[in-house]
């Protein structure tokens, strides 16, 4: 129960830092503070899907804790979110445009776009568990966000305040893209690298 409740923190902690992204205009300023999220789930040891799937290949872990991780993201941030529409309702339109414009692109791109994000996801939670410090958490979080890749938590944010469950499709996509990232990274880091 206890692990449960990790994932639903980190789900939540992700839809705030993606309810200030949904609602700031300077996306600079909004891309370093949406740090706050992986900072935080890892600060408290939160079990976030996109920080923990590249290490699926060791096996610690049976394939359906990682599977409970995502849904118990998925709540969290569910509800984090439909609280933030509750408190400012202007926020449907503007997550709303956000979909649009994702689901604008080819779902091949989506997919590279997860992936993308998962390398730097994999490379940001590394450099914490190896250090303890935030700096590549804190370079790595906007260096994705900038680089318009997608995170399968976020968009689950994002698709929950803009109301938009045409999205979710894509979003497994996405999901797929974040875990083939962050696994290549991980099994390249220690088949070959050995670092």
């Amino acid at each position: 129960m206890k692990k449960y409740w990790k994932s639903l923190f980190a789900g939540g902690a992700v839809a705030l830092a993606g309810r200030l992204y949904a609602g700031m205009d300077d996306k600079v300023a909004a891309a370093i503070l949406f740090s706050f999220a992986l900072y935080m789930v890892c600060l408290f040891g939160l079990d976030l899907f996109t920080g923990k799937i590249g290490f699926i290949t060791d096996r610690v872990k049976p394939v359906w804790w990682f599977a409970a991780v995502f849904l118990g993201n998925f709540a969290g941030a569910a509800a984090v979110a439909f609280l933030c529409i509750a408190a400012d309702p202007g926020l449907v339109a503007a997550a709303s445009a956000m979909i649009d414009a994702k689901l604008a692109v080819p779902w091949w791109s989506l997919f590279f776009r997860g992936l993308l994000c998962g390398i730097l996801m994999y490379a940001a939670v590394v450099s914490w568990k190896k250090s303890g410090n935030p700096l590549g958490i804190f370079l790595c979080i906007p260096m994705f966000i900038l680089s318009g890749f997608e995170h399968s938590i976020a968009d689950i944010s994002y698709l929950c305040m803009g109301l938009r469950f045409d999205f979710l499709p894509a979003l497994l996509l996405i999901a797929l893209g974040n875990a083939a990232g962050s696994i290549l990274v991980h099994v390249t880091r220690n088949g070959i690298l050995k670092v």
